[in-house]
């Protein structure tokens, strides 16, 4: 129990500095730092790829549900 006091005052500390609002803490530097700094065509990179990861569950979703109405058109 000699370091226990010392490792409760570590932890202690760590609990201050987390329940502290943001501004506060010494992340502000590091929020500041990774800002985004985008070019010219990254916009329009980043809208293709979230497209190509949307567009084959979309196309198989309309597939399916042409192949439903096709089975009921000809079903009935």
């Amino acid at each position: 129990m000699i370091f226990g006091k010392n490792r409760v005052e570590e932890d202690l500390e760590k609990i201050r500095r987390t329940n502290l609002p943001y501004k506060y803490t010494e992340h502000e530097s590091i929020a500041n730092d990774s800002e985004l700094k985008l070019e010219n065509g990254d916009v329009l990179a980043m809208i293709l790829a979230i497209m190509s990861l949307i567009l084959p569950y979309i196309a198989a979703f309309i597939g399916i549900m042409a192949v439903i109405v096709f089975l009921l058109g000809f079903l009935y």
